[in-house]
Parts: structure tokens; sequence; C-alpha cells
């Protein structure tokens, strides 16, 4: 998840065969039985959810407990069968920290699935992030905004527009209501885990979980129905460039290289619309070939990160991302996320990054 849209789910208020609005998702039909959850709003991040004949699988669990509960509310206007198992794609906390709302609501025999490296995750980056932004983040995000309506200024020390000042008593009031699920998170951590795949073999298919190798985190898993042709890919692929703070890009390029060639139609991706083709990961697949190739080259050549940020160009892309909700609009957007990636990129090849 990029620094820039989790800022906006800590200040903001809120082609598959059939959608219907939901108040946190638009749920989408990609397949009998197989639905995405498309996020609304600062909800942002996706889910999906499998009905099989005695039971529900659910991938990914969303930022707060109480969009999964819109979800469980969803999921229970499709089928009444209780939710058996629920995967965490990875670990970064807009995936996970709905997972307590399953337990919850369907009992202790919710099993949760994730490849190793994600649980570890879970507990040592995951559970303190949230004691972070319970202690400090969220607490200082409703201060910062207080003080703006207090003194009719942003951050800058500019006036707030109109706009800015209607919206920020909302604001203020959708920053109080996460604190108080802050408070209220236990985060249920993976009951299995796995090394590469794990299979379900249910009544009417398969369900294969494939850990393809190292990417958005050390430890994504893509769920694939071979029957269906659908895969969910979590964070691996989005409808843009992909947030890369946790990343190993190198080894980005071959796991989506294996993901391309499972034989699919159509992928729910971990943020925006369904991807009724392969178009977008193999444009992400080619991005991110020409940005490791650039930086290798820049580091054969002796340049600093700094100046490999400034001198490998990804401009012949900017058109390709810029419409794409998870790549800001415009050319400072495209910029940016190229910048941070190749930053990444740079740090990895250089033995930059723990193992």
């Amino acid at each position: 998840m990029n620094l820039s849209r989790l800022f906006f789910l800590l200040l903001a208020i809120a082609v598959g065969a059939t959608s219907t609005a939901a108040q946190s998702f638009d749920i989408v039909k990609v397949a009998d039985g197989v639905y995405a959850a498309v996020g609304r709003g600062n909800v942002a991040s996706n889910g999906a959810f499998i009905v099989n004949k005695d039971d529900v699988l659910v991938v990914d669990t969303h930022y707060r407990p109480s969009w999964a509960k819109d979800l469980i509310a969803e999921i229970r206007k499709v089928t009444d069968k209780p939710v058996r198992y629920v995967v965490n794609t990875h670990w970064h906390n807009d995936h996970v920290q709905g997972n307590q709302s399953y337990v919850n609501v369907f009992g202790p025999n919710v099993e949760y699935l994730a490849q190793h490296f994600t649980r570890d995750d879970m507990v040592n980056k995951a559970i303190p992030s949230i004691a972070q932004s319970l202690n400090e983040g969220v607490p200082g995000n409703i201060a910062r905004l207080e003080k703006m309506l207090a003194d009719g200024t942003n951050a800058q020390g500019q006036p707030l527009t109109d706009e800015q000042k209607q919206r920020l008593p909302a604001q203020i009031a959708d920053q109080k209501s996460y604190l108080e699920e802050l408070k209220q998170i236990q985060l249920t951590l993976p009951t299995i885990t796995f090394e590469k795949s794990l299979i379900l073999h249910k009544p009417d298919r398969a369900i294969h979980v494939y850990y393809l190798g190292r990417g958005h985190t050390r430890g994504d898993v893509v769920v694939y129905l071979p029957k269906e042709k659908v895969l969910i890919t979590g964070d691996l692929l989005t409808n843009g460039i992909p947030f890369m703070r946790d990343a190993y890009p190198s080894q980005w390029v071959g796991t989506l290289q294996a993901m391309e060639k499972l034989d699919w139609q159509q992928a729910i991706t971990g943020h925006g619309p369904v991807q009724p083709d392969k178009g977008a990961i193999r444009n992400l697949i080619s991005y991110m070939s020409d940005m490791v190739a650039g930086v290798k080259s820049a580091i054969g050549s002796g340049m600093s990160a700094e100046e490999a940020r400034a001198k490998v160009d990804l401009s012949k892309y900017s058109k390709t991302f810029a419409g794409y909700p998870d790549t800001p609009l415009g050319q400072q957007g495209f910029t940016n996320a190229s910048g941070s990636a190749v930053a990444r990129t740079y740090a990895e090849l250089t033995g930059k990054i723990p193992d």
C-alpha cells in the first residue's frame, strides 16, 4: 500500500458479469461462486470471496474490522454458508486488520492461511504498526486536523478553502471513529502457513494458493482457480505502479512472469477494478523489467542512488500508468512513483535490504 493512499485512508471520508453497490464495496461476480469485493472510496483495498459447496473462503480483510463486517454482510446476501477460510495475501495492514471479524462472527473453526514470511511479518511489523497508529499516528492526525480547523489554515499556513473547512469536521469524526476501532484490534494471525503451495480440494473446485517468489513483500501469495480461470493477486498486481516500500523489485519481475504464465482470464487485484485480461500484468512486467535493467546499468556506471533516481528514464510508460488510481494523475505522480521504485530497486541490488 502506498503512503499517499495510507494518508488518504487516515484523512478521508469516505469485467465480471454483475456488479452491485455495497456500503464499503462493489461486489462483482467474476465466475460462478467467485466474487470480487472492490473497495469503494476510502476503503481502497480489495478482497474476494469464493462460495464452495459447504463453506466460503475469503481473500484479505481490509484496514478496519468494520469494513470486514460490511463484507460479511454482503457475503450473507449471497449465501448462508459459513466462512471457513481466510487467506492473507501479504502482511500489510490494509489486508489483515479485519481478520478478527471472521472469527468473531463464525467462531474458532475459521482457518487463516498465509505464507510463513507473512505470518512472521504480521508479528514483527503489522502488530507494531497498529500500536504506533494507536499511540501516535492517529491521535497526531486528529490533533493536526483540529488545529487546521481552529486556525483556518493548512499545514503550510495557507488559508483553507470553504470546501476544506466543510470537510474537516467529518474527517476528524472519521479519525476518531477509527481510533476507537484501533483500540479493539487484536490482530488474528494465520493458523496455517506454508512454503510454496497449498491446495484446498473442495467438492466443486480446487483452490490453489501459490507462493511464486518475492515481490510486493517477501511473502506474497496468489489464489488461483484453474476451473474458473481466475487469479486473485493481492498487491502483486494493482491498477497502477504498486507501492514498493517493502518490495524486492528485481525478484518481483520473475514472480509476475510466473503469474502471467498461469491459465487465467480475469484477475482480482489488490486495488482497483477487476482486470478482464492480461494487459495490466504485461504492462507492469514491461515497466519493471526496464526499470530493473536501468538501475543495474546505473549501478554498473558507478551512480549513486540519487543519481540513478534522476537518470533512469521510464517516461515512455507515463501515459500507460497516468490514469490508474494507484498512480496519482499527472506527470508528477508518475515521476514520484517511479523515483520511489528506482530507489527501492537500487537498495535491493546493492544489498541494503535485510533478507
